[in-house]
């Protein structure tokens, strides 16, 4: 037996659809099943020649010819309502065939045959609603397990719809399809005029970008490799000291005269008189140097307690003047330590160089500030 998937109902074996609701009795996708030899259903048989009803159990009444039964029997009337003849009782036949009057009151013998079973018409059942593949998004049968359009399966969970999509999300993927359909259509190609006018145009910016470099090279170009190759030499050549010709400051402490600032003894020290702030000591070359470091010694001795007993500088400012009357300068901050302190100034074609004082340690110290040494080297 074959039951049906949408109704449920019991089929002979070889049947292809459903004789309560004519659905499919296979899955799609699966070759039908071979059709079988008929199967005969056990119940009566219709004869048609006779149009009555015979069971197959039962031999057949022989064919037509002599009988020793007697008179052929009379063919049995339709039962009237109550399963009875309409005269009122049902005749009994005997054995030979002759049929006798029922007693009133006995029952009836006779079994009204069962007729065919009530078929179900497909179109008054209501329509089922169909399964939507979450994959796919087409309908399917609602018995089905698998899409019929992509293969997925239909009792899969479902995740959560996906977020709608905001206007402005909308609104750029109809602009970036546009602009890939631009994008792959094309320029128009230009005709063989226009090509060579814009050929042309091409050249001749070229030929003005190369004027204008050759231009700004004439002009800025000396300079550059000069300040290039001092750069070079800055790194290569060892540095040399270079004494100015002349020393002279804002003013001077009785004994401890701006000379003494590039001595070479650390032991003697310049010092101005007054306040510290402000006040300066100048050296002078007499000819053009390049400058690249000034050492500057404070205090007036590297014993401690000496250079402790008197005003160091704290922050000087270092100007540098060149030939052409150009200033440039130059912050350094120093240790309040004794010794040397190194510092890189770089300036080129120096004259001048000149050291304020801005600040100071020890405020209240006599001398205000005191400054041991000032070397300065370069190249000339």
């Amino acid at each position: 037996m074959i039951t049906c998937a949408s109704c449920g109902a019991a089929n002979a074996d070889g049947r292809q659809f459903c004789a309560a609701c004519g659905e499919y009795l296979w899955d799609e996708g699966s070759p039908p099943p071979a059709p079988g030899p008929a199967v005969t259903r056990d119940r009566p048989v219709t004869d048609r020649s006779t149009d009555a009803r015979t069971d197959p159990a039962v031999p057949a009444p022989p064919g037509p010819g002599p009988s020793t039964a007697g008179p052929p029997a009379p063919v049995a009337h339709p039962p009237g309502p109550g399963g009875h003849e309409p005269g009122g009782h049902e005749p009994v036949r005997a054995g030979d065939g002759t049929p006798q009057p029922l007693q009133p009151g006995a029952p009836s013998t006779t079994r009204e045959a069962p007729g065919p079973a009530a078929a179900v018409d497909p179109a008054s059942r209501p329509p089922e609603p169909e399964l939507t593949c979450a994959h796919c998004g087409r309908g399917n049968p609602p018995n089905r397990r698998i899409c019929r359009f992509c293969g997925e399966s239909l009792t899969a969970p479902v995740g959560p719809a996906p977020e709608r999509a905001t206007w402005w999300e909308r609104l750029r993927d109809r602009w970036r399809r546009l602009w890939d359909r631009v994008r792959r259509r094309g320029p128009r190609r230009p005709a063989r005029k226009d090509r060579r006018a814009a050929g042309a145009a091409r050249r001749l910016l070229l030929l003005v970008l190369g004027l204008c470099l050759v231009g700004v090279l004439a002009v800025a170009g000396p300079p550059l490799a000069r300040r290039a190759v001092e750069a070079v030499r800055d790194r290569t050549e060892d540095p040399a000291s270079l004494v100015p010709a002349a020393v002279s400051a804002s003013s001077e402490k009785l004994g401890a005269g701006a000379a003494r600032l590039t001595d070479g003894a650390s032991n003697r020290y310049w010092a101005p008189t007054g306040t510290a702030a402000g006040a300066w000591v100048e050296g002078r070359f007499t000819e053009p140097v390049r400058l690249l470091t000034v050492i500057i010694t404070p205090g007036v001795g590297e014993r401690r307690q000496a250079f402790l007993e008197a005003g160091r500088p704290r922050g000087l400012t270092v100007v540098t003047v060149d030939a052409d009357g150009k200033q440039e300068k130059t912050d350094i901050e120093l240790r309040d330590e004794p010794g040397e302190q190194q510092f890189p100034v770089e300036a080129a074609n120096v004259v001048r160089i000149r050291l304020v004082v801005r600040s100071t340690y020890g405020p209240g110290l006599d001398p205000a500030v005191a400054i041991g040494e000032a070397e300065f080297f370069g190249r000339r």
